[in-house]
C-alpha cells in the first residue's frame, strides 16, 4: 500500500520572512501585532500574507493595501520576497530527505513526500508525522501533516481535519472556486456526496477543459482511480540505506562506524538485485538543519562493502559535523547490472583490482582527471568531449567512425604544406612544423563531410589521409576542399593526429 504525506505551512511567508530577519541579525516584527507581506499587482499594492494578528482583524490575502489600512491603520508591513520563498521551500525539500528521499515542492506553502515502506524506521506513521511537524517546529515553521495512499487525500487531510475522505468538504478536491461555488448552489458540500452521484452525470456536469475545473479528475485522483505521479526533487533510486540516530555524532570515527552498517545494507540489497552501484551519495543531516553530501563513483559496478567504504571513508574526515549528525542517508544513484566474482584459492589476500585502485585515486583527486565522452558529431575534433571521471558516462557509444582513428588526435589540426598529384590524388610530400618529409606510404581518401548546420561557419569537405614517411612515422591529415573547384580558394592541408 502507497503511503503519501502531504506537510503545509499555513504561515509559510510570513515565517519565513522572520525566520530570515532573525538570521541576518536584525528586529523582527513584534509578536501578536498585525503584520502583512505587501506586492504589488494590477490594482496596486497587495497583501500577500498575513499573520494570525492580522487575521483576527478580519485581514487576508489579496485584499487591498489601501482598504486594509483603512480597516486597521496600526498594520505593519514589509515587502513580499517570493524568490526568497521559493529557495527556502527548495532547502526545505533538501532537508526533509532525512525521512525520505522522495520529496518534491508543492508551491507556495507545501510539500509531498512518498513514505512507502519508510514509517517503521520512525517507529510507525504517527512518531513519523510528529517527528516532521515537531522538528520543523524547532526551526520556526508551522506544519500540519496529513497521510494518504494518493496525493490528493494527504494533500486534503493535511488542510481540512477530518475523519475521513467522505467528510472533506468539496473544496479539498484542488478545485476553483468557480467550481466550488456551483457544487455548493447545488447542494453538494462533501465528497462523500460527490461519490454518491453517478459518474456519468458528474461527468456530463463538471467537464471543464482545466484540472481545476474537472471535478470528476480531481475525484478520481483523491480516490486513487487517477494516477497523480510525484515528481521528487532528486531522481528516485531503487536503493537507499537510512539510519536516524538517537543522540548527534560529533566524531569521523563514529559517522564512519553508521556508515559501515549502511554500506552493509545497500550491499545486501544491490546484491538480491543482482546490481552494482556506479555511483552513490552519502547525505549527513546535521542537528542545525543543515546538510552534508558526499557523491563518489565507481568505474565498474560494485557491491563491495569494503571497497566502497575505502573510497567514501577517506572524504569522511574533512566534513564539518556543526552540532552533531542526527541522521544519514546512502543512495545508489546509479547501478547496473554485476556478474557476481569467483577468485582463485591461490589468489593473494592483499590484491588491489584496477578498478578499485582507479576508484580511490580518482575520488580522491576528482577534479584533475578526466576522461573522454562520445559527442553527437561526427567531426574527429568534436566527437568526444573532456568531462571529470567520476561524471562521464560509462556506456560505450552509439555509433563508432567507419575507419579507424590514431592514437593521438590534436586539438586543433594543425597547418602543413602538401605536394599531391591532382585534383584529388594522394600526398607525395609533408611539410609540418618546418620539417619536411618523403611520403612512401598512403591510404585514403576518407570522405568526412561538414554538419549541415555549421554550414554557414565556412566549413568545406575533408579527404583523410593516413601517410607514412621514409622514416617509418605516419601521420593523419586532411585536405580542406578540392583542387580546381570553380569560385573556391585552393584547398589547404592540415595534420590532424599520429599513428604508432
Amino acid at each position: 500500500m502507497r503511503s503519501l504525506v502531504s506537510l503545509w505551512f499555513p504561515d509559510f511567508q510570513i515565517e519565513r520572512f522572520i525566520r530570515s530577519r532573525i538570521k541576518a541579525g536584525r528586529t523582527p516584527p513584534p509578536r501578536g501585532l498585525p503584520f502583512a507581506l505587501v506586492e504589488s499587482g494590477r490594482a496596486g499594492l497587495r497583501l500577500a500574507a498575513v499573520n494570525a494578528a492580522a487575521r483576527q482583524f478580519g485581514l487576508g490575502r489579496g485584499m487591498r493595501l489601501a482598504d486594509a489600512r483603512a480597516q486597521l491603520p496600526e498594520l505593519l508591513t514589509e515587502a513580499h520576497e517570493p524568490d526568497a520563498d521559493t529557495a527556502s521551500l527548495l532547502g526545505l525539500c533538501r532537508w526533509m530527505e532525512r525521512y525520505s528521499p522522495w520529496v518534491s515542492p508543492d508551491p507556495p506553502d507545501g510539500l509531498l513526500l512518498d513514505t512507502t515502506g519508510i514509517a517503521h524506521l520512525f517507529g510507525g506513521e504517527a512518531r513519523l508525522l510528529a517527528e516532521m511537524t515537531g522538528r520543523l517546529a524547532q526551526y520556526g515553521f508551522t506544519a500540519r501533516a496529513g497521510r494518504g495512499e494518493t496525493i490528493g487525500a494527504a494533500w486534503a487531510l493535511a488542510r481540512y481535519q477530518a475523519a475521513g475522505l467522505a467528510s472533506l468538504p468539496v473544496e479539498a478536491l484542488r478545485i476553483d472556486a468557480a467550481a466550488v461555488k456551483t457544487l455548493r448552489r447545488l447542494g453538494l458540500k462533501t465528497v462523500g456526496a460527490l461519490t454518491a452521484i453517478p459518474r456519468a452525470a458528474l461527468a456530463r456536469r463538471f467537464r471543464g477543459e482545466s484540472v481545476g475545473e474537472n471535478v470528476l479528475i480531481r475525484l478520481d485522483e483523491m480516490m486513487g482511480l487517477r494516477e497523480e505521479p510525484l515528481n521528487p526533487l532528486n531522481p528516485p533510486t531503487s536503493f537507499i540505506a537510512h539510519q536516524a540516530l538517537m543522540e548527534p555524532l560529533i566524531h569521523a570515527e563514529g559517522i564512519e562506524a553508521v556508515l559501515t552498517q549502511l554500506m552493509a545494507q545497500l550491499c545486501r540489497d544491490l546484491e538480491q538485485a543482482g546490481k552494482g552501484a556506479l555511483r552513490v551519495i552519502l547525505k549527513l543531516f546535521r542537528s542545525d538543519g543543515s546538510r552534508v553530501s558526499l557523491p563518489a563513483g565507481f568505474s565498474a559496478p560494485s557491491r563491495d562493502a569494503g571497497h566502497m567504504l575505502r573510497v567514501l571513508g577517506p572524504k569522511l574526515q574533512a566534513v564539518d559535523a556543526g552540532f552533531g549528525i542526527d541522521a544519514m542517508t546512502l543512495e545508489a544513484r546509479e547501478t547496473a547490472a554485476a556478474s557476481p566474482a569467483q577468485h582463485g584459492f591461490l589468489a593473494e589476500p592483499g590484491t588491489l583490482a584496477l578498478e578499485q585502485l582507479n576508484d580511490r585515486v580518482l575520488n580522491r583527486h576528482a577534479a584533475q582527471f578526466l576522461a573522454l565522452e562520445a559527442a553527437e558529431s561526427h567531426i574527429p575534433e568534436r566527437a568526444e568531449t573532456a568531462k571529470p571521471c567520476l561524471t562521464a558516462r560509462s556506456e560505450p557509444p552509439a555509433s563508432r567512425p567507419a575507419a579507424p582513428r590514431p592514437l593521438l588526435i590534436f586539438a586543433a589540426p594543425e597547418p602543413a604544406r602538401v605536394v599531391a598529384a591532382v585534383p584529388d590524388g594522394p600526398p607525395m610530400r609533408l611539410t609540418w612544423r618546418r620539417v619536411t618529409r618523403r611520403v612512401i606510404k598512403a591510404q585514403g581518401p576518407e570522405r568526412v563531410a561538414p554538419e549541415w548546420w555549421r554550414l554557414a561557419e565556412g566549413e568545406r569537405p575533408r579527404d583523410y589521409y593516413t601517410v607514412e614517411d621514409d622514416k617509418g612515422r605516419r601521420y593523419w591529415l586532411y585536405r580542406e576542399g578540392l583542387y580546381g573547384e570553380p569560385g573556391e580558394d585552393q584547398p589547404k592541408w592540415f595534420v590532424h593526429g599520429l599513428s604508432a
